[in-house]
């Protein structure tokens, strides 16, 4: 997805606009490896699904790099996001991100998103970290294992030394509390590692076929 990406580009928004035939390219190559299964997808289903996944990887893409390049900043004063490329980008992609970062276009987006994240019903102790983020950590550091309401509770609970896992919000409490086997759960214990589940969507695909490998393994969607 990298070898394509067009420059100048700072997300999937942008690529429609100047750029469609990169989700084409993208899905040809991917299918000179894979393959869908006819028996429960067509062709049309498979490729909307395969583009669905890879505007999501985008997204997660820009924003792993971001924050990555947030902490160099940090951690070495006096630098910008351009001192920071990583060796896998395209220099004229990472250009334009680096200054569409620090515009006042980006900036506008960060605090209407924020705004937008305080107004909802059952706010959340996220921060700009999306869910599917925090989910993909969790795996990381549980040996590829996914428990949802371990997430869910990381998410909706404080993390302040004095209130540390009280819930942010009583509505947050009763969600969960309606979850299957919640009852037993206190939001005051450390999630139970070994009753994690394997995620049902490793691969992030929407729509329910498998792609099968050319010679590979199956992957599930």
């Amino acid at each position: 997805m990298r070898m394509f990406w067009p420059d100048g580009c700072v997300g999937a928004l942008e690529i429609d606009r100047k750029s469609p035939e990169f989700w084409n390219k993208c899905i040809n190559e991917f299918l000179r490896y894979y393959t869908y299964d006819p028996r429960v997808a067509t062709e049309d289903e498979a490729r909307a699904s395969i583009r669905a996944h890879m505007r999501d990887n985008v997204r997660r893409t820009l924003s792993d790099d971001r924050e990555r390049a947030d902490i160099k900043i940090a951690d070495a004063k006096g630098t910008t996001y351009a001192d920071h490329m990583p060796l896998y980008m395209k220099p004229g992609v990472w250009s334009r991100l680096a200054e569409y970062w620090v515009s006042d276009e980006f900036k506008k987006k960060s605090i209407t998103g924020k705004k937008a994240r305080e107004a909802v019903k059952a706010p959340h102790t996220s921060g700009a970290r999306s869910f599917d983020r925090r989910r993909r950590d969790y795996i990381e550091v549980h040996n590829g294992k996914l428990d949802e309401l371990a997430v869910y509770k990381d998410c909706h609970t404080l993390k302040d030394e004095e209130r540390k896992g009280e819930w942010i919000t009583e509505e947050a409490k009763l969600i969960i509390g309606k979850a299957p086997a919640a009852e037993d759960d206190d939001p005051d214990d450390d999630a139970n590692d070994d009753e994690s589940t394997e995620s049902d969507n490793d691969h992030g695909m929407s729509a329910p076929y498998e792609v099968v490998s050319r010679g590979g393994p199956v992957i599930k969607g």
